[in-house]
Order: structure tokens, then C-alpha cells, then sequence
């Protein structure tokens, strides 16, 4: 990542907001500068102070969004300082609001007067996530060429069920903003159709003995979320891997 590069990052309210304490420091330690907005919510799950340390410098709540200051607007300057707007942990509420415009908080505030690409990670129950009325916000979302996403994923959750809508790792939000920095957003490759084949392979010489490779299939995942991220449909072919295909990428 080159030096310097501009993240914003909102943290909502839900438990996958202490996996965005890795992504801060490690953005910080790529040498990005890096600008933290926590929600009401958000600061019951984590303090401004814990993202203020990593980010080396002070997060914003809705307190300093409400203080009667002769400057200008904070969620003007933050709108226009970010090259990227990561949302992470994205809350169902959090997306309702997003889908309908509205803007109550710091955080909606400043997406309304941002003009860069927005990175969403949604993170919330199962059940929750397949609601028709959070499915349409999400596709809503998703037809704007702002909007990007990474996740959700499946996976053990919070409440102790296993399926979809565990955020994703910091390692994947990390990849997808540095290839939103790269790309600047653009969707150039949108009607197009990608086929990538990833991971090790198995070629058996008899049902127990088989010819193989080591390959995780990362260096392809990370290239399929790069196509998706520029608009392509994509699919990944794999082998046996230890990862799970992020939404909107057909596996076989």
C-alpha cells in the first residue's frame, strides 16, 4: 500500500467490532492514515480511546458530530478527506438507514457527504440476515457503484449458530481496500465473466494414493475478490481449502 493513502473506517454497533481493532493497526502499520467513527452502538462493544491508540489519532463519536464548534462540519471534512469509507461491522440498522438515505448519526451523516467508494462488511444473525426486507436493502445497496462489499461470510456466529453472516476477517477487509485504493472503485469489469482456478489438486493414481500440491488457493481468492470488487461475475474453481468463498462468487 502506498504511504499516505486515506481510510475511513465507521464501526456500528455489533460483537465483530473488536476485529476492527486488527484491521486500524495493521492499516497504521502499512503506513495509511487512518480515521475512526464509532456509532452510539458502537461504543458498547469498544472504546474510543482502544481506536484512537491504534489509529494515532482521536476517534469520532456522535458527542463531537452534536458540539457547537466555528469550523467546519466534521462530517464534511471526513467525507471529503477519505479515498475509502469502510463500514465494519455494517449493522442491520446501520444498512436500512444506508438503503433509505437517512442520516441521523455522525456516521450517515458523512457517507451522505462522501464521494468515495464505500466498502461494506455486514455482520449480523443468520436468521437476520435472510430477512426479505434485509436482503432487498443489501441488493439496493449493492446496484449503487459506491457500494462494495466484502463478506458476509458463513461460519460459527456470536449467538453459537453456524451460518451465513459472520463479518469477514481482517485479513479479507484489508485486501478489499487496498484493491478499492488501487481500482478507485471502478467497475470495469462489469458484463464480464471470470474463471479462476485456485487451490491444490488431486490427481489419484489408485482410491488411496494421489499426486498433489500444497497450494491454499489464496493468491486465487484474493484475485476473484479483486474481479468481483471491479464489477466482474466471477467463479472459482478449488480444490479442498480451509477458507470459505466470500458472497457473490459461484464455487464449484
Amino acid at each position: 500500500m502506498n504511504k499516505g493513502r486515506r481510510v475511513l473506517i465507521g464501526v456500528c454497533g455489533g460483537i465483530a467490532a473488536y476485529k476492527v481493532c486488527e484491521v486500524v493497526s495493521t492499516l497504521f502499520k502499512a503506513v495509511a492514515e487512518v480515521r475512526v467513527i464509532l456509532t452510539q452502538g458502537a461504543e458498547k462493544f469498544i472504546t474510543p480511546l482502544t481506536l484512537s491508540t491504534l489509529s494515532r489519532h482521536p476517534a469520532y463519536t456522535d458527542n463531537v458530530f452534536w458540539q457547537a464548534k466555528h469550523e467546519r462540519p466534521v462530517h464534511i471534512e471526513l467525507g471529503e478527506w477519505a479515498e475509502v469509507l469502510v463500514i465494519a461491522p455494517l449493522t442491520a440498522n446501520t444498512l436500512g438507514k444506508l438503503a433509505y438515505g437517512l442520516a441521523d448519526n455522525l456516521l450517515t451523516n458523512t457517507v451522505l457527504a462522501s464521494s468515495c467508494p464505500i466498502l461494506l462488511a455486514p455482520a449480523m444473525n443468520t436468521d437476520m440476515w435472510k430477512q426479505q426486507s434485509v436482503q432487498r436493502n443489501w441488493q439496493q445497496l449493492l446496484s449503487d457503484p459506491r457500494y462494495h462489499s466484502v463478506g458476509p461470510t458463513a461460519g460459527r456466529l456470536a449467538c453459537d449458530r453456524i451460518g451465513a453472516g459472520r463479518m469477514a476477517e481482517p485479513e479479507e477487509i484489508i485486501a478489499s481496500i487496498q484493491s478499492l485504493l488501487y481500482t478507485g472503485g471502478k467497475r470495469d469489469l462489469t458484463g464480464k465473466q471470470v474463471l479462476i482456478s485456485t487451490g491444490c489438486t488431486r490427481e489419484y493414481i489408485d482410491p488411496v494414493r494421489f499426486i498433489g500440491n500444497p497450494s491454499t488457493g489464496k493468491m486465487g481468492l484474493a484475485l476473484a475478490q479483486a474481479a468481483r470488487n471491479r464489477g466482474a461475475v466471477v467463479t472459482l474453481v478449488h480444490g479442498p481449502a480451509t477458507w470459505e468463498a466470500p458472497m457473490g462468487i459461484r464455487t464449484v
